[in-house]
């Protein structure tokens, strides 16, 4: 089958497509509560006569359309969202699935509802219509990438793919990586009092101000992809309610992005110090890396390190140039390549030593607000290049990276 042809099948399905991309929408899955989302998309993969259809112990739904015997393909794309805020806010319902002006409008239609269905489709045409596979394809739908990740944290535990593409909004760009993201907590120890005898207690907030008129000002390590670093102090906590009582503790959370070759033990070297040199006289303090407990709709707990890896791939990659090249010939014009502003899971299967990459539909400045939507259009090409993709990356020479 051509590449026009390609195109023609996927506008052939359009109204498929959009259906049950509506219907995602249509399903809260905040993280942890995936469930109801998790059953429709396994039923999907069933109507559509995957080879195998699992979900496992985190939760994840994994569907399979086997191929010949060369490199597997994973589309890996996350089934969570964010909490879509005051319902009054949005033009149109969050979960009403509406589509307005060739633009379905919801929480999800972007981050990630949108390219989710476009890749459940894809495979599902790549097996319907014969499509040449060069090995297997496997979409994996993960639980609880909004909150750290643990979906695909345990998925690659089990389930390492030659290639994988993330389809995470690119506005139809190719992306070959992100920044990381690295969650500390910075706690003060001083000593309670009355607010009225201020002098009898050791007030962690100075302490704190002085470190957050530093930080602001922290030189940055800079990288000549993603340009520099990031720091942001988020949350503040003392350990009272009450106004007129000096706390006894006061923690800051600080969201870090960082740059390949940054890590975190570095980071935490970095913030520890600038700490030590603002503690107050009496004053105690520490900097640890955030934990992220995780409860999947299955049961599963786990705690781990709030960190996402960061990752990059080489600008003449093989996968990157052919994806570029399969892409090009399907849509029209090669897609241009970029690299992600936020983390994703792409840095998790990397860090397993995955070969990824990211492609989706829809334009990610519109994900996480109250104007998020996908245009139909969008969809459809990104369900075209999806099924391009698993079938057409044979045409490199892909076995130098596996």
């Amino acid at each position: 089958m051509s590449e026009a042809n390609l195109r023609a099948l996927a506008q052939a399905h359009q109204a498929d497509l959009v259906n049950f991309a509506r219907r995602l929408v249509q399903t809260p899955s905040l993280p942890g509560h995936e469930d109801q989302l998790a059953s429709l998309i396994a039923a999907e993969m069933r109507q559509l006569d995957f080879d195998e259809v699992t979900a496992d112990d985190v939760g994840n739904v994994v569907g399979w359309i086997r191929g010949s015997q060369g490199p597997s393909l994973m589309f890996n794309g996350h089934m969570d969202h964010v909490d879509p805020g005051p319902v009054g806010g949005w033009p149109h319902p969050p979960y009403g699935g509406d589509v307005v002006a060739d633009e379905l409008w919801g929480r999800g239609s972007v981050d990630m509802k949108g390219p989710l269905a476009a890749m459940v489709y894809a495979a599902g045409l790549a097996k319907r219509y014969a499509l040449p596979l060069p090995g297997d394809l496997v979409v994996a739908c993960v639980v609880m990438e909004e909150t750290g990740g643990a979906g695909t944290r345990g998925l690659v535990r089990r389930l390492k793919p030659d290639m994988a593409i993330v389809g995470e909004a690119s506005g139809g760009r190719l992306m070959r990586g992100h920044r990381g993201r690295i969650e500390l907590v910075v706690r003060v120890i001083g000593r309670a009092a009355h607010a009225s005898v201020p002098d009898k207690g050791i007030n962690p907030h100075y302490t704190l101000a002085r470190f957050l008129a530093q930080i602001e000002t922290l030189p940055m390590t800079r990288d000549e992809v993603f340009g520099s670093s990031s720091v942001a102090p988020t949350l503040y906590r003392t350990d009272q309610t009450s106004a007129n009582v000096i706390p006894a503790e006061a923690q800051l959370t600080i969201d870090w992005r960082n740059v390949p070759g940054e890590t975190p033990e570095q980071i935490l070297e970095r913030v520890n110090r600038l700490l030590v040199g603002c503690l107050s006289p009496g004053v105690a303090g520490t900097v640890n890396v955030a934990t992220s407990h995780f409860v999947s709709y299955t049961g599963y707990v786990e705690d781990a390190p709030a960190i996402f890896s960061s990752f990059i791939v080489p600008a003449d990659h093989p996968l990157l140039n052919a994806a570029r090249h399969v892409l090009g010939e399907t849509l029209g014009q090669p897609p241009e390549v970029d690299v992600w502003r936020f983390a994703t899971d792409g840095g998790r299967l990397a860090a397993a030593g995955v070969a990824t990459i990211g492609f989706g539909p829809g334009d990610p400045a519109l994900a996480h607000t109250n104007r998020e939507r996908m245009p139909i259009g969008a969809l459809v090409d990104g369900l075209a290049g999806y099924m391009a993709l698993a079938s057409r990356l044979n045409r490199a020479d892909l076995d130098v990276f596996i």
